[in-house]
């Protein structure tokens, strides 16, 4: 063999062994690491190291493990907060619960929610998308498809990724989304906003939600502005219930363009709690999992018995159904401290808010998976104007 053709032999069989190493390579990698490898940018190096991005801040712990669904940056000097979305973040869908908590005569009625996921756009921006659940299709593959191509999800918002973590997802700038972008939450509600002047004034980071505050001025007033961001994984137990129009029932609605008979192309399923029987064999049992409300420390202590009264009197109507103990009520009190570490505002829980601002009226607004009509979250407002009023 000649020189020429030896030496072209051996690049020949050095290209093979290197692309069998690469195969190797390749099929050594799990499916959820080759789509943890396609989420992120093509080139690690068009973002600066994560380390010199997160110098000067401290992560926010608010558990015994350290584990939160957004791990929270905060400088300790300009209270600036970065937050670091999940490694799996494409494939999540999160629920935002929107408050302002303080600054108004109904501060703590529920500001809206927004059922969202993150999406990479140019490798180097995440846009908050509101998926489209208003027209949908239950019919063949053909109308899905269409449908799919006429009806698409709505962009919110895009803010620019800081940095990606190696092991973890892109790093954020919380502020920037939640105060700088704070009228693509609230809407005209924060008009006259003026985010340069602002307290961090809550930051807690949990397994599968975080909650995060601010007193910012809104024209001249200042207000909190409370975000509950919680992760909502499909709950296959729970089964859609339709409404019937012989009876009334607040509903969550979307429109069928797989069907075509008169009546059913809108589908409405009621807004309802996911209440089981404990034991299915009983008449009457205990729930599964039983509806709690906590009523907050702000209602006077004269009147707490004669509130959960009134909560607890809907256990009689649950019975109709074979639930006995269906709701439970618990005091929330600011001396004792008990349950003064959970916020009303946070989407996990049910509160019966008191406010003191001379009105009489009661509201009960919820929160429901638009995918379904479960309940997720429902706060009761009452106020002292009903007893003022009386006398």
């Amino acid at each position: 063999m000649n020189s020429h053709l030896l030496s072209r032999s051996r690049r020949h069989a050095s290209g093979l062994v290197a692309s069998v190493a690469l195969l190797g390579a390749s099929l050594a990698l799990s499916p959820l690491q080759a789509a943890d490898a396609a989420a992120l940018p093509a080139k690690q190096s068009d973002f600066p190291p994560p380390a010199t991005v997160l110098k000067d801040y401290k992560q926010i712990v608010s558990t015994v493990d350290g584990k939160s669904l957004y791990k929270l940056y905060r400088n300790p000097k300009t209270s600036h907060m970065l937050a670091e979305l999940p490694r799996d973040f494409a494939n999540q869908k999160h629920f935002i619960a929107l408050t302002i908590s303080s600054g108004e005569s109904y501060a703590g009625l529920q500001a809206g929610d927004l059922y969202v996921k993150w999406e990479v756009f140019n490798q180097k921006r995440l846009a908050l998308v509101q998926p489209n659940l208003e027209t949908r299709s239950t019919g063949d593959d053909e109308s899905k498809n269409s449908v799919k191509r006429l009806f698409t999800d709505r962009v919110i918002l895009d803010i620019p990724i800081l940095t990606y973590q190696v092991k973890g997802g892109p790093i954020i700038d919380l502020d920037a989304l939640l105060l700088g972008k704070a009228r693509s939450f609230f809407g005209s509600a924060v008009s006259g906003i003026q985010p340069q002047l602002f307290k961090a004034v809550k930051h807690k980071a949990f397994p599968e939600n975080i909650e995060v505050a601010f007193e910012v001025p809104i024209n001249d007033t200042l207000k909190v502005l409370h975000y509950s961001i919680k992760l909502i994984r499909p709950n296959k137990e729970y089964k859609p219930r339709k409404a019937d129009e012989r009876v009334g029932y607040f509903t969550t609605n979307y429109r069928d363009f797989g069907q075509f008979k008169p009546g059913t192309t809108r589908t409405r399923y009621i807004n309802r709690w996911h209440l089981e029987k404990a034991d299915k064999s009983l008449k009457l049992s205990p729930p599964k999992q039983p509806i709690v409300f906590y009523l907050e420390h702000t209602t006077p202590i004269r009147y707490r018995r004669w509130v959960a009264d009134g909560v607890l009197a809907w256990n009689k109507a649950f019975e109709n159904i074979g639930i006995v103990n269906a709701i439970e009520v618990r005091y929330q009190d600011a001396k004792s401290g008990q349950y003064m570490d959970l916020d009303p505002e946070d989407a996990r829980y049910n509160f019966v808010r008191w406010l003191n601002n001379g009105i009489g009226t009661a509201i009960g607004p919820s929160r429901v998976n638009p995918e379904t009509g479960q309940i997720l979250d429902a706060d009761i407002l009452l106020t002292d104007g009903w007893i003022r009023h009386w006398w």
